[in-house]
């Protein structure tokens, strides 16, 4: 190609090489990390305002600032009742598999799925269990178990693609150590695990090597920001501000894309 550069990468690309570290896995006995998610007798609950005290009008809102303020002095309590968005599901989302959640305009699709990831606004308050297989989810339960991507594509309109996947990444803690979507780490395992076996790794090395320098040509920067980059497609709008209502930007569908990764 003209100027030195590579091929462009593409999913096959991606695949044929997540198939050659799944069949090196298996062929040393290293199983792929798996989640079973599990919820019983699940309940998420808020409080409203009784009548039209919920409207949004100038007089409601004044009055419901002056009750909240009272009601952090205990000097009155406002008038609220419990609505349950969920009420006591029960259920198993097994493992390698995708589920799809089905139903009608503001029946808590959204609120189930933060529920299950842990996300929920601090003005919901949830009941029952919820298990990563079998350990039960609490503040401490690892945030990279879990993810929760909006159906709302909000980001800076004058940031460039890749700063902000950098900025993501700096903000996530992702270093280039974690290359990959399986990350150096599983690479590091097998090649430990190859060494346990007498196994010889040299060439599963070399294509390693080989995929990380193709993914990561003349870029010279974050390699994590450069592989999810070309996984999602975005080469061609890398240096291209967001935007937003006010100014030009990405497509609708690269945005979306920005947003998974």
């Amino acid at each position: 190609m003209a100027g030195g550069e590579p091929p462009p990468f593409t999913h096959e690309d991606n695949r044929r090489f997540l198939q050659m570290l799944r069949d090196k896995k298996q062929m040393l006995g290293i199983g792929s990390p798996k989640v079973e998610v599990q919820f019983q007798d699940l309940t998420v609950e808020t409080y409203v305002r009784i009548g039209r005290r919920e409207l949004p009008t100038l007089p409601n809102c004044v009055v419901n600032a002056a009750q909240e303020l009272a009601s952090y002095s205990h000097m009155c309590t406002p008038r609220k009742r419990a609505v349950k968005i969920i009420n006591a599901a029960s259920g198993t989302i097994r493992p390698s598999r995708m589920t799809l959640l089905l139903g009608a305009p503001g029946s808590g699709k959204t609120t189930f799925l933060k529920a299950l990831a842990g996300k929920l606004d601090l003005s919901l308050k949830r009941k029952g269990k919820l298990m990563y297989n079998g350990d039960e989810v609490n503040s401490s339960t690892p945030q990279h178990m879990h993810a929760y991507i909006s159906q709302y594509d909000l980001h800076h309109a004058e940031m460039t693609v890749r700063e902000t996947i950098d900025f993501a990444s700096n903000m996530l803690g992702t270093n280039n150590e974690f290359v990959l979507i399986f990350g150096m780490e599983t690479i590091e395992m097998i090649g430990e695990a190859a060494r346990r076996k007498h196994d010889v790794v040299n060439e599963v090395d070399k294509n390693l090597d080989s995929f990380i320098k193709a993914t990561t040509f003349g870029e010279g920067r974050n390699l994590t920001t450069n592989y999810i980059i070309k996984i999602l497609g975005l080469s061609e709008c890398t240096d291209t501000l967001v935007g937003d209502e006010m100014r030009r930007g990405i497509s609708g569908g690269q945005k979306k894309r920005l947003t998974i990764g």
